[in-house]
């Protein structure tokens, strides 16, 4: 017999997940790997962590959307199919995205743009996109490429654009 009333399992969901998320950004270290004059941004080990996190619980949500009752077929595969996508995403980009810069070009290897170098001057626009909640750059010949704020470097890289801009 189910209960009525209040329950606080969300909430406390909720909060774990906000945590987990201000850990996240919070811990990373806001100075780039260095390499000579080339600044490598890249995730920390904590995001990198959840990356591979997020598969094999992937795989449990798949199976508790098999084990849905009636009716709630739709909404159980639009949550797989949003988590199926985390897990493909999330690690792509902690492992198999690098983006590099120094004062005269940007270097951006994955295994869909392939190995790119452009120069700073290339940059067609730099922008922020409120529902992804992160910046990007748009380069002639790349595209865009886009800046999570929990990349190590992070703020080192939109200091160094500010300074561009000018």
């Amino acid at each position: 017999m189910e209960e009525t009333g209040l329950s606080w399992s969300p909430i406390y969901s909720g909060l774990i997940g906000g945590l987990v998320v201000a850990a996240m950004v919070f811990l990373k270290n806001n100075k780039s790997k260095t390499e000579g004059d080339i600044h490598h941004l890249e995730f920390g080990l904590l995001f990198k962590g959840f990356s591979i996190a997020i598969i094999p619980f992937t795989v449990f949500v798949l199976y508790a959307i098999t084990q849905s009752y009636e009716g709630q077929e739709i909404a159980a595969s639009l949550v797989g199919l949003g988590f199926v996508a985390g897990a493909i995403f999330f690690p792509y980009q902690a492992f198999f995205v690098k983006f590099s810069y120094d004062n005269d070009h940007i270097y951006f290897k994955s295994p869909i743009a392939g190995d790119n170098k452009a120069s700073w001057k290339d940059v067609e626009k730099v922008g922020y996109s409120w529902l992804l909640q992160a910046d990007y750059i748009i380069v002639a010949g790349i595209g865009r490429i886009w800046c999570s704020n929990m990349l190590n470097g992070y703020g080192e890289l939109m200091e160094f654009i500010g300074r561009k801009k000018k």
